[in-house]
């Protein structure tokens, strides 16, 4: 079964999946994905209504500071592999990397509870390598089997959340105050809207599935200026934002029932202006 799953993965291949959202162990899930869309709409209305130097405005083209202006490449962050294994011994999977995390799940009929890795892979963005706009594209990779070796009917659960971590030292003032946590940001903010990913199926009595998921998320306001603003940075801490190095950290956190093996795989390209 791991060998099967790690074949798949190797060749990238794609199966379509039908998903239906759960009533339990999602809110969670989808109330991040709501907030991340407010947030990105909330972006986009707060976005610069002056003319930009092309002559438009955001009544024109929604973000006039960005206009015309070319992309480059900032670089690529790609994170170690997460796991789900029955032991998670590495004669059955393989010699874990630095960036690589394996949860035992012995008996998938017991719930994993969420379990967060930080810091699974990272980017350091040299200081005034953009002006308005660093643009994350995220790719996912997901494999798991889901199985119910049960006596009865069981309602099972994949769970997948990712995230980042903005690191600066622009935001080490202690009157900055994360609007999240309701506390100061101490130099880092972390956020979704990445990519999240959920299924919650009912299986019969001894009932097995195998889904693999390859999909991209790409960030419609990207950590642009506006994104910053919408946390309630005044200008000056954003201008030192883009002036001061930027270390960007992925995140995975992870929820399962009924999962006997899992290989979750987290990438983001950066772009800027």
């Amino acid at each position: 079964m791991k060998m099967l799953l790690v074949s798949c993965l190797a060749m990238l291949t794609m199966v379509p999946v039908a998903f239906a959202q759960g009533r339990s162990g999602q809110k969670a899930e989808m109330k991040a994905q709501r907030d991340a869309l407010r947030l990105e709409r909330q972006n986009g209305l707060r976005a610069n209504t002056n003319a930009s130097p092309a002559g438009v405005t955001a009544a024109d083209v929604g973000e006039p500071d960005s206009f015309g202006r070319n992309a480059k490449f900032l670089g690529i962050a790609a994170s170690g592999a997460v796991l789900i294994d029955p032991t998670c011994d590495p004669a059955d999977i393989g010699p874990l990397g630095p960036d690589d995390h394996c949860i035992t799940v012995p008996d998938p009929s017991v719930p994993v509870p969420a379990t967060t890795f930080n810091d699974v892979a990272r980017i350091t963005i040299p200081g005034k390598s953009a002006d308005n706009i660093i643009y994350a594209i995220a790719n996912h990779t997901i494999s798991f089997d889901m199985i119910n070796a049960g006596a009865t009917s069981t309602q099972c659960r994949m769970s997948y959340a990712p995230s980042v971590t903005i690191e600066s030292q622009a935001l080490n003032d202690p009157s900055l105050i994360d609007p999240n946590t309701g506390l100061p940001f101490n130099g880092s903010f972390t956020t979704g809207g990445v990519g999240t990913y959920s299924a919650n199926k009912t299986l019969a009595s001894g009932a097995f599935e195998f889904q693999t998921q390859s999909y991209s998320r790409a960030n419609t306001t990207g950590f642009s200026r506006s994104f910053f603003a919408a946390l309630g940075l005044p200008d000056s801490v954003i201008n030192q934002l883009y002036k001061q190095p930027m270390t960007i950290r992925l995140n995975v956190r992870v929820s399962s029932r009924c999962v006997d093996s899992a290989v979750l795989i987290f990438t983001i390209r950066f772009l800027g202006n």
